[in-house]
């Protein structure tokens, strides 16, 4: 079971990787078009309002309700779920149809919702209006987001899981081929203070047309799978009443999710929108620093609590306890091991990372307030991995209570400390460290979440051999310490000697801090006999040209 957690994980992490390569692709490319100050947060959070309402209105059901009922759909219907399944995908494009013209037609509140004080006054009409220009031209995402997602899930619980994580691959084409287009036909030498109608309509209706390619390419996959699809309406007798009871609880905790994304960017926009001039962090500093930590996240976590859920799912409904804590640990485990290093390589060389995605064009002077985002941002991945995986050994026992009234915790620190930190303890002056305090909010109240949940699941799974986190974690933290702290000495010696400036001054200092850190963290961990780790290295180099076929 655990090989095949671990292959279909492969499957996805490989698709996710050239996904997120290409992500960040297009971010280097936004940082040259349009900034990465107040105007680049503009785009930014109008482009992510609707993932944030997909999300708040019905991804947080699609997400982790349906997996499980699906799963138990194919397994005990007679006809393999087809039924079950038909009516619940015609069902979710209806109601996700409903709630994209809603959103559309409430366009200009949903875009004041977004926007801090600092934009407020009627001078800044032109940043107010471009705003709500992108904001109604990036809306109809929700649709092809949560269809995306509904037909991704029903592959998922078929045991498909690689076309979900590669589809991404064609939204970020798309959305590259948009930015290239702006920057040959309105870039211009000064970064105006806002965009013409030409310059809107692109950006947002070509970040739009992204998401519906990545819709139709999962399409035929669906059918692949071995499901034709057929509308049929109507859910009585389907037991989905059941699952919209489940529902409505992660309905609630997505909303409470989302309360905390709304303030987040409205004091993110206040640290771009401040006055002053020079480097700011604002939006899209902490955007981009929270995309960069969630590299390790969507190629290892994702992928392996997307391969584990039906598994855990299975194991509950048959009341397999044991084996349920066991395959929640050993995931947990198995993605730390990538992760824990991770996160200490971007608190070693957060600089050189950050000029690598945003050091170009209009967002060459603007990374080192990014850099400082992203170390604080990076202390609340681990945290963030293991609550993850707890969130989801709850979701397999279909208990969406306990996790909404953790997240009710997780918002409440997040939100007290990251308004506390940006309104009281900066000054006008020191405003545009906006980022770098709110990265040090979410890794704070994602620390107060983990030790909580663990407590509150103890009482449903119970402590078990092989089920251990606490110490292979705590070797793993001392090996990625060991290992990024000797890469960062080397990297000082050989700067202090070389001018390395600039994007590819940055690659290379990557390629030398991780070509001083990767042996020593491997080293460290065999030392240490951290098994995780020496099975990663070994999954990775038997895929190497000439091992593969070695007994």
């Amino acid at each position: 079971m655990a090989d095949r957690t671990l292959r279909s994980a492969a499957v996805m992490a490989a698709g996710t990787v050239l996904s997120r390569l290409l992500g960040f692709v297009r971010i280097a490319l936004l940082a040259a078009a349009v900034g990465t100050a107040l105007r680049g947060d503009i785009f930014t959070a109008a482009n992510t309002i609707p993932n944030s309402l997909y999300i708040l209105l019905a991804g947080g059901i699609f997400n982790t309700v349906l997996v499980p009922q699906l799963v138990r759909a194919i397994k005990n219907h007679d006809d393999g779920g087809r039924d079950f399944t038909n009516r619940l995908l015609t069902f979710g494009f209806i109601i996700l149809a409903l709630v994209t013209v809603l959103c559309v037609l409430l366009s200009p509140l949903i875009a004041e919702l977004y926007l801090p004080k600092e934009l407020q006054d009627p001078s800044r009409a032109s940043e107010r209006s471009a705003m709500l220009m992108f904001v109604r031209l990036c809306l109809p995402q929700i649709f092809f987001y949560g269809a995306f997602v509904l037909v991704g899930q029903v592959l998922n619980a078929r045991r498909r899981f690689g076309p979900m994580m590669w589809a991404p691959i064609a939204n970020n084409i798309v959305a590259c081929a948009s930015i290239v287009v702006f920057l040959l036909v309105y870039r211009t030498g000064d970064t105006p203070a806002t965009f013409t109608q030409g310059e809107e309509l692109l950006l947002g209706l070509g970040h739009t047309v992204g998401i519906a390619v990545q819709l139709l390419v999962l399409v035929p996959y669906l059918k692949a799978s071995g499901h034709t699809y057929a509308p049929k309406f109507g859910l009585r007798g389907t037991g989905l009443g059941r699952t919209a009871k489940q529902g409505l609880w992660t309905l609630m905790f997505v909303a409470v999710n989302q309360v905390t994304l709304v303030v987040v960017t409205q004091l993110a926009i206040a640290g771009s929108a401040s006055e002053g001039t020079g480097s700011k962090a604002g939006l899209v500093a902490y955007s981009t620093a929270m995309l960069i930590i969630l590299v390790p996240h969507g190629i290892v976590t994702v992928s392996l609590a997307t391969a584990a859920l039906p598994q855990m799912s299975s194991l509950a409904a048959e009341g397999d306890v044991t084996e349920v804590a066991r395959l929640s640990a050993r995931s947990i485990r198995q993605t730390l091991a990538i992760v824990v290093p991770s996160a200490a390589a971007m608190v070693a060389f957060a600089h050189p990372i950050t000029t690598v995605i945003a050091g170009y064009g209009a967002g060459a002077g603007n990374t080192r307030l990014m850099a400082y985002t992203l170390m604080t941002l990076a202390l609340g991945i681990v945290p963030f991995t293991i609550q993850y995986f707890q969130l989801r050994t709850f979701y397999a026992f279909e208990d969406t209570r306990t996790p909404f009234f953790l997240q009710c915790v997780i918002a409440a620190t997040n939100i007290a400390a990251a308004t506390i930190g940006v309104r009281v303890l900066l000054d006008e002056e020191h405003l545009r460290y906006s980022g770098v305090v709110l990265g040090g909010a979410y890794s704070v109240s994602y620390l107060v979440a983990v030790v909580m949940s663990r407590r509150v699941l103890a009482r449903k799974v119970p402590r078990v051999h092989g089920a251990g986190v606490g110490l292979p974690l705590l070797a793993m933290v001392i090996a990625a310490v060991i290992g990024a702290g000797l890469g960062r000495a080397v990297l000082s010696l050989v700067e202090s000697a070389t001018d390395w400036s600039g994007p590819l001054g940055s690659i290379l200092q990557l390629a030398v801090g991780g070509i001083v850190m990767l042996p020593v963290y491997v080293g460290v961990a065999r030392v240490l006999r951290i098994h995780e780790v020496t099975d990663v290295v070994a999954m990775v180099t038997s895929k190497l040209p000439g091992r593969g076929r070695r007994s």
